[in-house]
């Protein structure tokens, strides 16, 4: 199974380089179509908190990442979770949280939302993935986020990517091969929105801004710009659905 996703990521190190991404110039951003438009004009670093208290009340940074909705991803341990259904959520294969370490949410006003993990199913077949169940649902006031579709992973588009120190930056698809997205460093974007991945980012989620919402591009296997199972994929998909069928609701 291991060995299956090492020849995912060789055989997608192998493929044609990128394309040539957007340029910009540093502390810029392009127009929303190009994927870009919720960056502010003068460039600022994604922190995404004021501050953080995992079981206590905390509060959202007044920033350009108060525009996306981050609650639905499990912030209090480095090994992330993140909720793709109001009981169910995605996490590295090699990188769980345990069931006795609470899953921390917090919704918009910062009141914290505390679950544990009930039962795991890996999905090592087709990707570095665990899907998890929840002791009791999430309440609407805290986000789930749909998986992206096959189409949505054109080569250059923007990806928004969160990691262990509580940061969004802002990077971009290089390439997918089947089952695996790889990404990149936006040519000309200001450094300050770029974040080499390191240990302990395992399992952090990385997004597409679409349709004015967040949909959930890959969880990270890898270091530097970033690599991971891509839920675009059919076979992934299916994989994850099933799984939150067979843990229950």
């Amino acid at each position: 199974m291991k060995s299956a996703l090492l020849l995912s990521l060789s055989l997608l190190l192998c493929a044609c380089g990128p394309a040539n991404g957007p340029s910009l110039a540093a502390g810029g951003s392009a127009p929303a179509q190009g994927g870009l438009g919720f960056l502010p004009k003068d460039a600022e670093k994604g922190t995404l908190f004021t501050y953080y208290q995992p079981k206590n009340p905390s509060k959202w940074r007044n920033n350009w990442t108060s525009k996306l909705d981050l609650t639905g991803v499990s912030w209090n341990d480095s090994r992330t979770a993140t909720l793709i259904s109001p009981s169910h959520v995605v996490m590295a294969a090699h990188f769980t949280r345990p069931a006795n370490v609470s899953v921390m949410f917090h919704d918009k006003r910062g009141k914290p939302h505390e679950r544990f993990i009930s039962s795991v199913k890996m999905l090592t077949n087709v990707g570095d993935i665990a899907v998890a169940r929840l002791n009791l649902p999430l309440p609407p006031e805290v986000k789930f986020y749909r998986l992206a579709n096959a189409g949505d992973a054109s080569i250059s588009r923007p990806v928004i990517v969160s990691d262990q120190t509580n940061t969004l930056s802002v990077h971009q698809i290089d390439a997918v091969s089947g089952g695996v997205v790889r990404l990149g460093f936006v040519p000309g974007l200001n450094p300050l929105y770029r974040r080499n991945l390191i240990v302990g980012d395992s399992g952090n989620p990385s997004f597409l801004w679409k349709n004015g919402e967040l949909v959930l591009l890959e969880t990270h296997t890898t270091g530097g710009p970033g690599a991971g199972p891509f839920y675009g994929d059919p076979q992934v998909q299916a994989a994850v659905r099933a799984a939150m069928a067979e843990l229950g609701h």
